[in-house]
C-alpha cells in the first residue's frame, strides 16, 4: 500500500461501522475533525492520477500533481505522529485531494479502523472515497486499490505518515515526537527499532534536542513528556525552554528506558501565531543516562 492516505475518524461504539451517511456526515464536517496538515503537501503526479474519480470511475483523462490535506478523528491523532504508531478500532483518517489552480476539492478517500478480523491483510480497515461535493460515497469496504497502495506501510499499521511535522493541530495540540527531534552533541539521537521509538543515547548531559513548529492558535499549554528511565538513574534534572521561558523537571526512574511515562511538568505561553522552537537540556546525569523521551505534547489549557 504505497500511497498517503485521507483519513478521517468518527466516535462510534466499538465493533459498530459507521454508515453512508455518517461517514459523509463526518467528511462534510471535518473541520470537526482534527486537521494533522498545518499546510497543504504536495501529491506526486503518479498518486495523483490514481487517486482520482476518473480513475475510481475507469474513466481515462491527463492528471496533473495536486495538494492535499489530512484529517483525523481523537482516538487517530496521536499514532499518526509515531512512527510505530497503531491505530485503535474507531480511528477514522481522510484525505482532502485539491486542485493545485484554485484550491478547490476534488475527492476525499478516508480509511475507518474496523474490528480485529475485518481484512487483517491491511491492518483492518476499511477504505472509501467520496466526490469533492461530498454528495455521496462513491466506493468503499476492502478496496484492492487502496489496499495496494498502503502494503508497503506495515510499519505505520499500514499508513504512509509521510507528511507528518512538528505542527500543531486544529484542535490546540503541539505535537512533538522523537522522530521529527533534531539533536545536537556527540551520542543523543533518534533509535528507530519499534521497542524504542525514542531519543536515546543520552549519555552526555551536554547533548541536547529541539523541535522547530508554527504556533497558529496561541496560548498556555501544558507540557506533557513521554519519559522513561532505567533502575537506579533517575534524578536527572531537565530544562525545556521556548524563547525566554523555562521550565524544569526531574527525570523520574521508571524501571526501564524503554518503559515510558506521561508526564505533565510544567506551562509555556505562546502569546503570538508564528514559529516557534522548543529545546530540551539536561541539566545533570546522576545515573546512566539522562532519559529515554519518546515525545512531547503541548496541551491547550482551557
Amino acid at each position: 500500500m504505497r500511497a498517503t492516505l485521507c483519513l478521517i475518524s468518527l466516535i462510534l461504539p466499538l465493533g459498530a461501522a459507521p454508515t453512508d451517511g455518517e461517514l459523509l456526515a463526518s467528511v462534510k464536517e471535518r473541520t470537526k475533525l482534527e486537521r494533522v496538515t498545518p499546510h497543504a503537501v504536495d501529491m506526486s503526479k503518479a498518486m495523483a492520477a490514481r487517486c482520482s474519480i476518473d480513475s475510481i470511475l475507469l474513466k481515462s483523462g491527463p492528471h496533473a500533481g495536486a495538494k492535499y490535506h489530512v484529517f483525523a478523528n481523537a482516538p487517530a491523532a496521536l499514532p499518526l505522529f509515531d512512527p510505530w504508531g497503531k491505530f485503535p478500532e474507531g480511528s477514522l483518517i481522510v484525505k482532502e485531494k485539491l486542485n493545485p489552480a484554485d484550491d478547490k476539492t476534488q475527492l476525499f478517500t478516508g480509511m475507518w479502523k474496523r474490528e480485529q478480523g475485518y481484512f487483517p491483510e491491511c491492518g483492518d480497515w476499511e477504505f472509501f472515497t467520496v466526490d469533492g461535493e461530498t454528495s455521496k460515497i462513491v466506493e468503499r469496504g476492502k478496496l484492492v486499490s487502496c489496499a495496494s497502495c498502503h502494503e508497503d506501510f506495515t510499519k505505520g499499521d499500514f499508513v504512509s505518515k509521510k507528511y507528518v511535522m512538528p505542527a500543531q493541530l486544529t484542535g490546540g495540540r503541539i505535537v512533538l515526537h522523537a522522530s521529527t527531534a533534531q539533536t545536537n552533541g556527540k551520542k543523543l539521537q533518534y533509535e528507530p527499532i519499534e521497542k524504542k521509538n525514542t531519543l536515546g543515547f543520552w549519555v552526555d548531559p551536554t547533548d541536547s534536542a529541539s523541535w522547530s513548529f508554527e504556533v497558529t492558535r496561541p496560548g498556555k499549554f501544558e507540557i506533557h513528556v513521554w519519559q522513561g528511565c532505567g533502575k537506579d538513574s533517575g534524578g536527572s534534572e531537565v530544562e525545556i525552554s521556548a524563547g525566554d521561558q523555562r521550565t524544569r523537571f526531574t527525570v523520574e526512574d521508571t524501571g526501564n528506558f524503554q518503559n515510558f511515562k506521561e508526564r505533565n511538568v510544567g506551562t509555556l505561553n505562546f502569546e503570538k501565531a508564528g514559529p516557534q522552537k522548543l529545546e530540551v537540556h539536561a541539566l545533570s546525569k546522576p545515573g546512566a543516562a539522562v532519559m529515554d523521551l519518546r515525545q512531547v505534547v503541548l496541551v491547550p489549557v482551557p
